[in-house]
């Protein structure tokens, strides 16, 4: 039971090298830029039915 409990200790030190927090070494990401303006939690809903969309379709999300 050892031998498994190692394995996934190695893993996750192995994912946590992979991501430095070292920009020198890593380009950063590029920044998110969207087509359309965001929609706001007590924006009306885009499907039209006119409840706010954090009761409509937000809720799903």
């Amino acid at each position: 039971m050892r031998e498994g409990s190692e394995e996934l200790t190695n893993e996750i030190l192995k994912d946590e090298e992979s991501c430095c927090s070292d920009t020198s070494c890593c380009p950063p990401k590029p920044p998110i830029t969207r087509d359309t303006p965001k929609i706001g939690r007590n924006d009306p809903c885009i499907c039209g039915n006119g409840r706010k969309f954090k009761k409509c379709c937000g809720k799903n999300i």
